[in-house]
């Protein structure tokens, strides 16, 4: 845990604020989505990325993604793909960068597997597996920043 603080202290102040959104909108994300559902849970999203300190700052894709991947395998608690996409499209719109949030299937199992991801500049930023394939995208948002 000491360790932990540790690398947290010596992070640059604006990457300190943004793993502490990615934590906050993480942890919302699971309880929004489980109380009022997906539609209702990106409504407040929208709502909130106005509100973002980073807001209007100059952060990047790559950072997002660093800060949702770290706030999500840091917390105790599961957090699946749509938690993280989720809290990725909020904390790009606040940062205003585009990107494209899909939802889609496996086609290829026998068993029904859906999955959530965000592509950014024409790759996958959060939300790649390994057998990406396998996925056939039923929905996407191309949300402007």
């Amino acid at each position: 845990m000491r360790a932990r603080l540790r690398e947290f202290r010596a992070l640059p102040r604006a990457q300190k604020l943004l793993l502490c959104e990615a934590v906050v909108l993480i942890v919302a994300s699971k309880v929004l989505l489980a109380v009022a559902g997906l539609e209702d849970a990106e409504r407040y999203f929208g709502i909130v990325s106005q509100y973002l300190p980073c807001h209007r700052q100059s952060g990047s894709p790559e950072s997002v993604r660093w800060a949702v991947l770290t706030a999500g395998s840091r917390l105790p608690g599961t957090y699946d793909c749509l938690d993280r996409a989720l809290t990725g499209s909020t904390l790009l719109v606040a940062n205003n960068l585009p990107h494209r949030l899909r939802f889609g299937v496996d086609t290829q199992s026998e068993t029904f597997e859906a999955h959530a991801w965000i592509e950014s500049n024409g790759a996958v930023l959060i939300g790649d597996v390994d057998d990406f394939g396998r996925f056939r995208t039923l929905t996407e948002r191309e949300v402007r920043g």
